[in-house]
This record gives C-alpha cells, sequence and structure tokens, in this order.
C-alpha cells in the first residue's frame, strides 16, 4: 500500500521490498526532526514572552527613573487631584464631554497616575449616554464602572436613547443601563432622559414610583414618546386635571430643578412642593395629541409656592372657557419663558402680577395687547431689567407702547427678527416716531439679530431713539463685518451714538434661569450668532 493513495493490488519486486526500511527510517528521522523544532519553537516563544515582559518591566522602570525628576510627579497628592478635578471640569465646558474622556485619558497616562485617579470619586460622577451621538464610545460595562468608582459621591446622570440607532438587544442593553442605577438612587444628584422616537421607555416609571430619592436636584424626563397614553382609544380628549406625585413617592426634598416633556406627565410627575425651576416644553410640537393638562392645571402650578423660574414651550394647557379678567398672582417668579403658544399667553400674561419679575422671554408668539383699560388690580414690573424678543410676530404696534408702560425698568433688551414677518425693530421705531416717545429710556445693553437688508439702519434708529451715547449694541460679527464693506457711511454713522460689540462666532444667547448651574441639554430658546 502506498502512503497518501488509495490501496492498489500490485506485487512488489526485490528491489522495492530492500527499499522499505529506509523509507520507514526517513519518516521516523523527518518526524522526530519535526517534534524537535516544536519543542524549539515553544521554548524561543517563551523565551521571546519572557524577553517581552522584561522590555515591558524595564521600560516601567526607565520611566519610573526619568519621570523621578518630572516636576507634576512630585506634587503632592491632594495638588494632584485638584489638577485633575480642573481638567475633569474644563472637558465639560460646552456641556458635552471630549473625545476620548478626560478622566480615561488621566488613568492612562501612568501608573501613578491611574492610582489616583481611580480613587478619585469625582472623576466618575458623570455620565452620560447619548447613543445618537456617541454609540460606541459609552458602553453598560462603563456606567457600571464609573458607578463602582464614584463611591458615595453625589451622581449626575444623563442618558439619550434614540431610534436611530435602534439594533436588536440595544433596547435590552439600555433598559438594563438605567436597572443599573437604581440602586444608586440616594446619591443621584442630577438624572436626566431623553429619548428619540417611539422608544418604549416609560415602564421606567414603576421602577421610580416608590423610590427615596434624598439628594435629586434636578430631574428630567423627556421621553418624546407615542405610546405613553397607550390603550387608550381618543389620546387627544385626555387631560390631567391634578399634580399628584405618580414618581419618588418616598420622596424628593431636595429636588429644585424640574424638566418635563408632555407625554409623561401623568407617569413621571415627581413631588413639586419644593420645585423652584419648572420646565414643562414640548419640543416636537405635535399639538393635536398632546396636552399637559387643563387651564385650571395650568393655575395651579402658577400657584406652587417655590417656583421662581417657569418655562414653557408648546400649546401645554387648553384655554379657559371663556374670556377673563381675573388676577393671576406669582409672588416668587423672577424668570419666566413662554414660546411656541398663541393662544394661552393671551389669557395669562395681560393678567399677571409678579412684583418679583426679573426676567422676561417670548419665543415665536404673536405678541399680545396688554387690556385696555388696564385692570384695577395690573401694577409695573418693576423689577423687570431684561427682555428678550425672539422671533416673535408683531401686528398690533400698540403692544409696545402699553407694554412698555408696565415694563419702565429694561435694561438689557434683545431682539431677534422674525425672518417671515415684518420687522419689529421697524414697528417699534415707526411707532416711536408717530408718537415722539422713547420707550424704556434705561436700557443699556441692546442685543439681536435682524434680518432686513435695511437692519443697519434700525440700529441707527434705536441709538438716535435712547439718545445715550454710552449704549452697548450687541450684533453678530459677520453681520458687522458685511456692514463694514457694504455701508461704510452707515457703518460710520453709527459708531459715535453707541458702543458697537461683535457677539464672537458661535457665542450662544442662552440667559436662564441666571444664577442657577442648569444642566446643558438642548434648549428651545438658545440662539447662536454667526
Amino acid at each position: 500500500m502506498l502512503m497518501g493513495r488509495a490501496p492498489m493490488s500490485f506485487r512488489l519486486n526485490s528491489q522495492d521490498s530492500k527499499d522499505i526500511p529506509s523509507r520507514e527510517s526517513r519518516l521516523r528521522d523527518l518526524a522526530d526532526r519535526k517534534e524537535e523544532l516544536q519543542l524549539r519553537r515553544e521554548v524561543v516563544a517563551s523565551k521571546l514572552e519572557k524577553l517581552d515582559y522584561k522590555i515591558i518591566q524595564t521600560k516601567a522602570e526607565y520611566g519610573a527613573l526619568y519621570n523621578e525628576t518630572a516636576p507634576i510627579l512630585n506634587l503632592p497628592i491632594e495638588i494632584l487631584c485638584r489638577v485633575f478635578e480642573a481638567a475633569h471640569s474644563a472637558s465639560f465646558a460646552d456641556g458635552i464631554p471630549n473625545n476620548p474622556l478626560i478622566e480615561v485619558i488621566i488613568s492612562h497616562v501612568c501608573r501613578g497616575w491611574r492610582s489616583i485617579a481611580l480613587s478619585l470619586p469625582s472623576l466618575w460622577s458623570t455620565f452620560r449616554h447619548d447613543a445618537s451621538e456617541l454609540p460606541e464610545r459609552i458602553p453598560v460595562d462603563r456606567l457600571v464602572a464609573y458607578l463602582e468608582r464614584s463611591g458615595s459621591r453625589l451622581l449626575d446622570l444623563h442618558f439619550a436613547f434614540a431610534e436611530s440607532v435602534l439594533s436588536e438587544g440595544s433596547l435590552a442593553l439600555f433598559n438594563s443601563m438605567l436597572e443599573s442605577t437604581i440602586t444608586h438612587v440616594a446619591h443621584w444628584r442630577r438624572f436626566s432622559l431623553f429619548s428619540d422616537g417611539d422608544v418604549p421607555i416609560l415602564s421606567f416609571c414603576n421602577r421610580l414610583q416608590h423610590l427615596e430619592a434624598l439628594n435629586l436636584e434636578y430631574f428630567t424626563m423627556c421621553p418624546n414618546t407615542d405610546n405613553s397614553l397607550e390603550g387608550l382609544e381618543e389620546p387627544e380628549t385626555l387631560v390631567f386635571d391634578e399634580l399628584s406625585p405618580s414618581v419618588f413617592l418616598g420622596g424628593a426634598p431636595k429636588l429644585f430643578y424640574v424638566r418635563l416633556d408632555p407625554t409623561c406627565p401623568s407617569k413621571y410627575l415627581p413631588p413639586f412642593s419644593n420645585v423652584t425651576v419648572l420646565r414643562l416644553e414640548d419640543d416636537s410640537f405635535d399639538l393635536d395629541i398632546w396636552n399637559f393638562g387643563s387651564y385650571s392645571t395650568f393655575l395651579e402650578i402658577l400657584a406652587l409656592p417655590s417656583l421662581s423660574s417657569l418655562s414653557i414651550v408648546g400649546e401645554m394647557f387648553s384655554k379657559p372657557d371663556s374670556p377673563h379678567s381675573s388676577k393671576i398672582t406669582m409672588n416668587n417668579l423672577k424668570h419666566l419663558r413662554y414660546g411656541a403658544d398663541d393662544n394661552l399667553i393671551v389669557h395669562f400674561l395681560p393678567f399677571l402680577l409678579a412684583p418679583l419679575l426679573e426676567t422676561l422671554i417670548l419665543n415665536n408668539i404673536e405678541l399680545p395687547l396688554p387690556p385696555s383699560p388696564f385692570p384695577e388690580f395690573m401694577q409695573p414690573f418693576s423689577k423687570l431689567h431684561s427682555l428678550e424678543l425672539l422671533h416673535c410676530i408683531d401686528t398690533d404696534t400698540g403692544f409696545f407702547t402699553s407694554f412698555a408702560a408696565l415694563t419702565p425698568n429694561i435694561i438689557n433688551l434683545t431682539i431677534i427678527d422674525n425672518p417671515d414677518f415684518s420687522s419689529i425693530c421697524h414697528n417699534m421705531v415707526k411707532q416711536l416716531n408717530k408718537e415722539g416717545t422713547t420707550l424704556w429710556p434705561n436700557v443699556k445693553v441692546l442685543t439681536g439679530i435682524l434680518l432686513n437688508e435695511d437692519s443697519l439702519n434700525h440700529y441707527i434708529n434705536f441709538a438716535e431713539m435712547f439718545k445715550n451715547p454710552e449704549l452697548i449694541i450687541c450684533i453678530g460679527a459677520s453681520f458687522a463685518n458685511d456692514w463694514r464693506f457694504m455701508d461704510p457711511e452707515s457703518y460710520e454713522l453709527l459708531q459715535p451714538i453707541c458702543i458697537l460689540e461683535q457677539m464672537p462666532p458661535g457665542k450662544r444667547l442662552v440667559s436662564w434661569p441666571p444664577g442657577v448651574d442648569v444642566p446643558a441639554e438642548d434648549d428651545y430658546f438658545t440662539i447662536e450668532f454667526y
């Protein structure tokens, strides 16, 4: 039989018979050589592995000796920790951490830094998972590591889940991430959850229902999902008529900041007793389905005892059944933002009595005309110093003369024109020229993006109206550069009658609420200068 071939029947001659032993001996020799080479290879591999280890060890020893002279490594651990914390804080300057994460970079510099970094809870107490921006950067095991390393440090947790990145198993992964945070609820300081599209996360409310969140200060819940009214045949008829809490029934005594969208009110209402900053915002503007509550619920919210900052976007509440002239008193309200709702504001703003109101921001609404004559209870907003009109529509120039009488002490005025309608500035100046009066004589800073071709003339008219050479006019850098070359005569005329300042490109106009360290979240009222 021949090796490696099918058996054949033949007769060996005498010479072949003599060669068989020699061939067998050769095969044995080759097998022995192969085995010997394999042993040698294993020995060489073992020696290489040991050599690699010695190289790594020597490099580490060399690095340790080399680094002994590095001044930063001779700093006391306490100071080095402060340096790490400062770098970590700086990485969140714009709200979104840099990539790669600074805490990860620090922990991979050297053995000494890693030991210090892993033992510094403040580096690991902030966790963001944004599926739309960082789908692969922050896996669930990293969250577990952060939760362990943060120790007893208070936690800032941000989750955003996007339908666009849904894949098989991703929902289960996301839910497991949320579940892993439950055991740490006593350390929650900030908790925010956003979702995009029909992502079924509302069952998470059941896990929050009876929890006690002793250190929770910020709570944001914006599911933006179509299934919050699951099982209802006519969801558009549903109105929530009370503010009874449905989550954190064990208590949340430090909770002062709450942001909700209209898809979750009955399921995610936290205790409101100590809330001072409340945001009820519908960025989707799906006005045919969602409605946060009735007009009576709206009044109940306005009556919250500690409420000092209120932001409402969209048709969140139904109008009253009939016109009214009732006083709406908010004794502690300091900052008010209102946008994308022309229906309710006429039943609210003209009747508001808020003696401490300091800032008012209106976005994308038709400016309401105050009642005439004023009700007897109406009083000027004597502390109102900042007014922002963003993309608003002015169909009745009487708004300015009437409203200015209620806001005599405006110092900061911001106007962002709506490009689809006539210029607010044009209407204001026209009305002022007609009546020969100066509204808001105390204005010191005018900030604006005016989209009309003759917008530079509006600035000139404003500056001439205020008659204050120290008036500061802030405009986008691109506008100023264009005007300097396209209309040098008007530009030269403007300079002597005011102080012209350029907002740096990319500067975002976000001024609410002042004095509060609010989470870095998408904001409907944000204006970016170019």
